[in-house]
């Protein structure tokens, strides 16, 4: 599987995850699914900062990642005010609505706009490791920023 691929792979799960948490019956599925999310977007938030946009930069442009990162840091902050708003699930819901929506702005800017011209022009060799290694390391840097949110328990 080439990044690309993993990413898009990745936005999909995201989409299906905010289905379900719309879709969820209790708070106990609405907090399961936010801790799911934050970890899935702090994966791919992950992937795409350490690897993804370094490359990407030299091919769409600083401005275009500039603003993805700026999308990052605004999903960072959203699942952070998740994490402690913990206890007021109506606060929570709400910020999961802004987050979903943040989300996919991301997402349609990122597919239409970034990721067909990376694509092209930068390969899993061109990261210097399997899209396997690339999803382990970020997964170690995911565990340790989700600690330093004193853990992912909702």
């Amino acid at each position: 599987m080439e990044v690309i691929d993993l990413l898009i792979q990745q936005h999909r799960e995201v989409d299906a995850l905010f289905l379900a948490f719309r879709n969820a019956s209790d708070d106990t599925s609405r907090r399961d699914l936010c801790i799911q999310l934050a970890e899935a977007l702090m994966l791919h938030s992950t992937i795409e900062a350490r690897w993804g946009s370094p490359k990407a930069s030299r091919v769409v442009g600083d401005e275009k990642i500039e603003h993805a990162e700026q999308e990052h840091q605004e999903m960072t902050k959203l699942l952070g005010d998740i994490v402690r708003m913990r206890d007021d699930m109506n606060a929570v819901k709400a910020k999961v609505g802004a987050l979903e929506k943040v989300v996919k702005r991301h997402i349609a800017d990122e597919e239409k706009n970034i990721l067909p011209q990376v694509a092209r022009n930068i390969t899993e060799k061109d990261l210097g490791m399997s899209c396997k290694d690339l999803v382990r390391e970020a997964s170690r840097i995911r565990r340790e920023e989700m600690r330093d949110w004193g853990g992912a328990s909702l």
